[in-house]
Order: structure tokens, then sequence, then C-alpha cells
């Protein structure tokens, strides 16, 4: 639901109609996100990825009928679809699909900020009748919950690490982070990577490797100039203080965020040391943050 915020904040900002749909079975296909959600809007466009988008055919059917309220759907997979999911033919699952426009103005809002959030929606049968916030505390994971009154979703944002750079110390990070079950980016140039950056959350990090001081001081830079929680520098202590007057040049002289060297101090040398010490790094800084 993280994914598609944004787009579907703009389409009810302009006046746009824009459908979203969720999974409601866990365990019923090989690989199950709370998280994951499709945003459709009128003409059958859609935004976000749903199920490998196996059972986008059938959602922008649903849509295309403007219903006013939401309502759980119980689709029967076909061959076709059964294959793309891993699942048997004629494996049934249930979905909930609602106009964006029926679901709390403050759920977009939460979602833009990436914050955990838990949304109530009470059925009468399989019609959404309501549907209503509720605060998620600690360290609660995202999942969806059924009975016959009400679905209960719980949406908890999975942390982006954004590696920029190559060789075995960018590898041993993004590795680690991806073993933290993160959202790992890897990236070898700058062009891509500064665009990301710019738009991370507290909750994310971005870590440069390399001896390319341009490269590494656009993506801290950016990085400097967005909301994200952890931004760290690895590289010969030459390379690093090259990278600061690169930014002093640039006017960026507070590098205070930057953590140069990345990493808490293990006396890390081989790569895959340094990806424990600059992971661990991180999950340190946030851990302090929100205290």
């Amino acid at each position: 639901m993280y994914a598609i915020a944004v787009s579907v904040v703009a389409c009810l900002r302009g006046g746009t109609r824009v459908d979203v749909a969720w999974n409601l079975d866990p365990g019923v296909t090989p690989r199950f996100d709370p998280n994951e959600a499709v945003a459709i809007t009128p003409g059958g466009g859609r935004l976000g990825e749903l199920l490998s988008g196996a059972l986008d055919s059938r959602l922008v059917e649903v849509a295309a009928a403007k219903p006013s309220s939401g309502r759980v759907i119980d689709i029967e997979c076909d061959t076709i679809e059964a294959s793309q999911l891993g699942v048997d033919p004629g494996t049934h699952l249930r979905l909930l699909i609602a106009p964006a426009a029926s679901l709390p103005a403050a759920l977009w809002d939460h979602l833009l900020e990436r914050d955990r959030i838990g949304l109530t929606c009470h059925l009468d049968g399989t019609t959404m009748t309501d549907a209503v916030l509720m605060p998620v505390a600690g360290a609660v994971q995202a999942s969806v919950a059924v009975s016959e009154d009400a679905v209960v979703t719980v949406w908890s944002p999975r942390c982006t690490l954004l590696v920029m750079g190559g060789g075995a110390m960018a590898g041993a990070v993004a590795d680690t982070g991806e073993f933290m079950g993160w959202n790992v980016v890897a990236m070898p140039g700058p062009d891509a990577a500064v665009g990301l950056a710019a738009t991370l959350s507290p909750i994310d990090g971005v870590v440069v490797v390399g001896h390319d001081i341009e490269a590494t001081g656009r993506v801290l830079q950016a990085a400097l100039g967005s909301r994200v929680g952890y931004i760290g520098s690895l590289g010969p202590e030459a390379v690093r203080s090259a990278r600061d007057d690169w930014l002093a040049y640039r006017g960026v002289t507070d590098t205070t965020r930057i953590s140069s060297p990345a990493g808490i101090s293990i006396g890390a040398k081989a790569p895959r040391e340094v990806g424990i010490a600059v992971v661990a790094d991180m999950i340190a800084q946030h851990a302090s943050s929100t205290r």
C-alpha cells in the first residue's frame, strides 16, 4: 500500500476516481505480503503490484462497475492465473477492493509518512459499511485478519537500504540487508540512486561505497537533503575526506548525519564483517531515534 500512496493521493486531489485492492488470504499463495496493493484508475490503468498482476484483469472489471463502497470479492483462479500464482487451478482467493475515497483520508497521510497503521473495514455480508483507522504501537508486523463482520489490516513498512557503488564491500552490505528482510536496492551508478535517495524516509538508509568522489558525493548530497534515517560512507579516509570537500564546495558543510566510516566499531575488515557492522550501525541509530 505504501508503494501506491503517492499516486492515489494525486488522483484524489485531482478528482480522479481510483480503486484500491489488497489480498485477504495469507497462506494460500506461496508468497503473501500484506503491504502489497494495486490501484486501478478509469480505463484500466494500474499502479503498484498485487499477486504479480495475475488477477489485475478481474479487478479492472470490478472497478469498471464503479461501486460506491468497498467489497470483498472471491476469485476462483483459472489455469493461467493459477500458473502465475503457483497454486492449483480452482483455488479461491479473497480480495478487498474499495474506492480510495471511501477509506479514511488520514490513511493516506500515514502511508505517505510510512507510518505503521491499521485499518478496520466493517462488513455487511461482503459489502464494506465503513472503514476506521486504528493506531498500531510497537513492532507489530503487517497482517490481515478476516472475520464475518470485519477485515482488519495492519500495514507495516519495510526498511529500504540503498547501496550505491560496486565491489565486495557494497555486495556484503547489500547481502546483509537482504538477510534482514529489508528492501535492498543496489545501484552501481549515481543517476538513479540520487533520485531514490531524495525520497527515502527516517526508517531507511543510504550507504555509498567507492572511490568516485563525484558519484558518491552526489548521492550523499541527495541523502542529506532528504529525511532518510541513516547515511553511511565507506572507503579509505582520504576518499571520505575528499567527499567532504566536494560537498563543502557545493555549500553542504553540515555532514554530521553521515556515518563515516559507516559501521559500528567491531574491528571489521573482511567484506562480510563490514556488512554486519554497517547494518548493525543502521539498526542502532534507528532504535536510538525512536526511543
